[in-house]
């Protein structure tokens, strides 16, 4: 297994060595779509920030896009509104294969031996018989990584590997790699993504919470639950959320054990429709109070990135923790309640 990952990681590390300096001028995209999209539209936008670079008509399930680009960019195919593959649109014949891999290019063939690559260290990941060899994976699959990012600094796949570890990086960790790349940070998703880190540290734990309030058929704000002489658990979810969903079964056993011990619990439904969340509510049996159709406003406020996010705020209204789920959620509630006596009132 060792053996596979090294094997994997000396191609990453060949791949990220090689010279692929970004070129503009005409390019052609073109992909096997199937029959069933013939008539409908397909796309091609801007990875980072959504503009429309081009678009067809798919006929005899094929589309074929031309234009032409000032400088590499990396963007998505959309066809019939569905995510139809990722590639970087430069100058050149680019192919998406039957799996949406694209090639025919410099920068594509890199994008696809990289994105091959983290598949094979994927599965290599997923095959380990020990949680030391999967953690050994990691850290060389991060070593390799950091050093293809340092190698494609001024390229759109070096943006694209940046931006799927940044996620992980602390607001310090961010702002240091930017500061040896700071092409990257003229990103709009990257730029975004430091603001979102920024905000998500002054509201770490031991940070007050900050207050929002949400308008409808009466404006509802978190200091409506909060800071009342109880610990609240307040869960961001949206009914779409498969992983939301399969958390509720674990808060409602915190609920049960201390709802009558001093915790209460607030759902704040995000990026989602009301009625779905209202329907979701009802499906789910979920017997605690709702602030519906927030969207993005506390998300953006705490610098929430995924769903489902859990916070447990104490009677003061400080912030204990944030971002548990499964055991690491009920460690933390149990922990703390087992410390807490209610104020009599």
């Amino acid at each position: 297994m060792r053996s596979k990952l090294l094997a994997c990681g000396a191609v990453l590390l060949a791949i990220s060595c090689s010279q692929n300096k970004p070129a503009g001028g005409d390019y052609s995209v073109s992909a096997n779509v199937g029959d069933e999209a013939n008539g409908k539209m397909a796309y091609i936008v801007n990875y980072d920030n959504g503009d429309l670079l081009d678009s067809a008509v798919v006929a005899d399930g094929k589309v074929l896009l031309k234009g032409t680009i000032d400088s590499p960019v990396l963007a998505r195919l959309i066809v019939g509104g569905q995510r139809s593959g990722t590639l970087v649109v430069e100058q050149g014949d680019i192919v998406l294969d039957d799996d949406a891999m694209p090639s025919g290019t410099p920068l594509n063939r890199l994008f696809a031996d990289f994105r091959h690559n983290e598949d094979s260290v994927g599965i290599a990941y997923g095959d380990a018989d020990s949680d030391s060899l999967r953690a050994a994976i990691f850290a060389d699959f991060e070593v390799m990584s950091d050093k293809f990012v340092a190698d494609n600094s001024d390229n759109p796949v070096g943006y694209y590997v940046l931006l799927s570890r940044a996620y992980d990086f602390s607001s310090e960790e961010l702002d240091s790699v930017l500061a040896l790349y700071p092409l990257f940070g003229e990103y709009k998703r990257i730029s975004d993504l430091v603001d979102m880190k920024k905000r998500a540290a002054a509201t770490a734990a031991g940070n007050r919470y900050v207050d929002f309030t949400i308008e409808g058929d009466s404006a509802q704000s978190l200091s409506d639950y909060v800071g009342n002489g109880k610990y609240t658990l307040v869960d961001f979810w949206a009914s779409w959320c498969g992983p939301c969903r399969r958390e509720m079964p674990v808060i409602k056993e915190l609920y049960e054990e201390f709802g009558s011990k001093g915790l209460q619990v607030l759902g704040v439904a995000v990026w989602d429709e009301k009625d779905a969340s209202v329907k979701a509510i009802k499906q789910l049996e979920l017997p605690w109070p709702q602030i519906l159709n927030a969207q993005t406003v506390p998300t953006d406020i705490y610098g929430i990135s995924g769903i489902p996010h859990i916070m447990l705020i104490d009677p003061e209204g400080v912030i204990v923790a944030r971002g548990m789920q499964g055991d690491s959620l009920r460690k933390v509630v149990r922990e703390t309640m087992a410390n807490y006596t209610p104020v009599a009132k």
